[in-house]
């Protein structure tokens, strides 16, 4: 049997972020887990750690349920190794998170931080789409026109 505990919630603060909040917060539930909402300022010089506290607290206070109750957490950095370092720090047994639906050759060039956490991690990563992306399907064509091949 796989008992949560510890369950990471990444968020950018953008509101993609929020596809990821109503499954931690059901595990959380579920499984009596402390809950862990990270958000990593990546823009040091451009964002103070008090101007990225009060970005966080208004993000949450704006969009997350008060019956979800979250540990909220900043670090600054690069976001993908700053979630994976948090999260072997804190023991987490979970990270959940949001992908922004980037494909083709848009994901090739700007890359991901849900993939390069999905791969370099050794806790367990769930993805969640936000729903704007789930319908969207990636055709042959899609890809052709993208690369300019027709």
């Amino acid at each position: 049997m796989i008992l949560l505990k510890k369950i990471l919630l990444t968020s950018d603060l953008s509101e993609f972020s929020l596809a990821a909040l109503d499954h931690a917060s059901s595990f959380g539930l579920l499984y009596a887990a402390k809950l862990y909402l990270l958000y990593v300022n990546e823009h040091v010089h451009r964002k103070s750690e008090e101007e990225a506290r009060i970005a966080l607290e208004q993000f949450v206070t704006r969009r997350v349920s008060p019956d979800v109750k979250l540990s909220q957490v900043i670090r600054s950095g690069h976001a993908a190794d700053k979630i994976r370092e948090f999260a072997v720090e804190e023991g987490v047994d979970l990270i959940v998170m949001a992908t922004h639906g980037r494909t083709g050759v848009r994901h090739a060039l700007m890359g991901s931080v849900a993939e390069r956490v999905v791969r370099r991690s050794p806790i367990p990563v769930l993805t969640i789409k936000p729903a704007p992306f789930r319908e969207s399907l990636i055709l042959n064509e899609d890809i052709e026109n993208e690369l300019h091949l027709r």
